[in-house]
């Protein structure tokens, strides 16, 4: 099942549609200023269904989500085992952190350094081992389903903060977006604005981000004029969600179109080139640096999608310690530790949640092919900042690596507890088109020591 291909025939035209007719790109809903957004918060809500909802306190401002595309190998990252057998612990050697007695993979030694920074979590479990599957089960919190595409946590923080409004989208994908990580059942105004360009490539520009060549800002200004008349001659006609969401980004495609300031907080080329050298000059590097621009000006939700060189990502059924020791391993480790100590240094990392992870863990044992290959039942996730105790380490997997052995953590809790921290009531209701409501967070909690 892929949202990428099922919604494409009933969500209407395509963005770039949109453009070559006159009409702006679709791009989100805006920010409001920080007060308005306390204030929602402070205030009695009912959801969709009518049911009190809950007032948490919010920790984080705003999310960073670094998803691991393919699947990364928690065994030769996060969670080595040295005492196992060769066929199982693997070509690394285990490194000491910053925190006693808990050890990393020997290609992780900047993570290790700041591992009292950061909260380790080992023990993340799910059934699903398909990367389609296993991408929705993580990204939603629900297993997937025939009948209903879940939205993901960018999505619903994206529609949870729509009373922030500003000229840049609240949900933002670099370089492009994850499949699953959209507005499922919601309305496409919720999907990511994907910027659709490598942060890392000379001349970087944002896909969309410009007015097609000889269109001025005089021009836009007209056209929009024109939509409007039109949208008046036809006032008699229902609303419905999607042309309701159809109004929705041609006016916020306009305001980001036209907002220098919102412009600027792509210029990744603004940047001194000592700050670009710190986060790695390679594309996981450069998009986590863009995700830290993104935040400081305002957007509530980004997704790094790493896919690694070529973009093969870090699905090693083949070779999986030489891609994890030269192509995968150093850029990533690079760029946390230089994501997670620029948010400190500017103050930022008390508001902004970072979380990484991906669809599945890999088999213990290598196969023959010097790869590791899909399995569900062992994975990792990391979190950081927004009050996330550093030097956590929650749950423990068996002695190969296998399963949890202590306090499995399901897709459902990482879901509750990044909600949580984003002030989202687990439990709150979004309604689907037809009119049934349905629970953020189904059978999940949030992971007490991280909140």
């Amino acid at each position: 099942m892929s949202d990428r291909t099922s919604s494409a025939d009933c969500r209407g035209p395509s963005r770039r549609s949109l453009l070559r007719a006159g009409v702006l790109t679709a791009l989100g809903l805006g920010l409001d200023d920080l007060s308005r957004y306390r204030a929602a918060f402070a205030a009695d809500r009912v959801d969709a269904a009518g049911h009190a909802v809950a007032s948490i306190a919010p920790r984080a401002q705003n999310c960073i989500l670094i998803w691991l595309a393919g699947g990364p190998s928690h065994i030769d990252t996060f969670d080595p085992k040295p005492d196992a057998p060769q066929e199982y612990r693997g070509a690394f050697k285990a490194i000491e952190t910053a925190v006693p007695g808990v050890r990393v993979s020997e290609i992780l030694p900047k993570t290790a350094a700041l591992l009292d920074q950061i909260a380790l979590v080992r023990s993340v479990t799910s059934p699903e081992a398909d990367h389609d599957r296993a991408a929705h089960h993580l990204l939603t919190g629900y297993r997937p389903s025939p009948a209903l595409v879940y939205p993901s946590y960018g999505s619903v923080a994206a529609k949870t903060f729509e009373l922030r409004r500003g000229a840049l989208p609240p949900y933002v994908a670099v370089p492009d977006a994850p499949i699953f990580s959209s507005s499922g059942y919601l309305t496409p105004a919720y999907d990511p604005f994907a910027v659709g360009g490598d942060p890392n490539l000379p001349g970087f520009r944002v896909r969309d981000l410009t007015p097609p060549d000889r269109v001025t800002l005089d021009r836009l200004r007209r056209r929009r004029a024109m939509v409007r008349s039109l949208d008046g001659l036809a006032r008699d006609v229902s609303d419905t969600p999607l042309t309701a969401s159809r109004d929705a980004f041609t006016d916020r495609a306009y305001d980001l179109l036209t907002s220098s300031a919102a412009q600027a907080a792509f210029k990744i080329d603004d940047e001194p080139a000592s700050t670009r050298d710190a986060y790695g000059r390679n594309t996981i590097g450069q998009a986590c640096l863009l995700a830290r621009r993104l935040v400081e000006a305002g957007v509530s939700f980004v997704t790094v999608n790493d896919r690694g060189p070529q973009q093969l990502g870090w699905d090693t059924h083949q070779q999986n310690f030489f891609r994890l020791k030269k192509d995968l391993g150093p850029p990533l480790d690079g760029a946390l530790a230089a994501l997670v100590g620029d948010l400190a240094r500017r103050g930022l990392l008390e508001t902004t949640l970072v979380v990484m992870m991906g669809e599945f863990g890999r088999t213990p044992k290598v196969n023959q092919n010097a790869g590791r290959d899909h399995h569900g039942r062992a994975n990792f996730a990391v979190f950081a900042g927004a009050g996330v105790p550093g030097g956590a380490v929650i749950g423990r997997t068996d002695a190969r690596a296998d399963a949890p052995a202590d306090r499995p953590v399901t897709p459902a809790d990482l879901a509750a507890t990044i909600y949580w921290k984003l002030g989202i009531d687990p439990n709150r209701q979004f309604e689907t088109p037809d009119g049934r409501p349905i629970r953020l967070v189904d059978a999940g909690k949030p992971i007490r020591e991280l909140i």
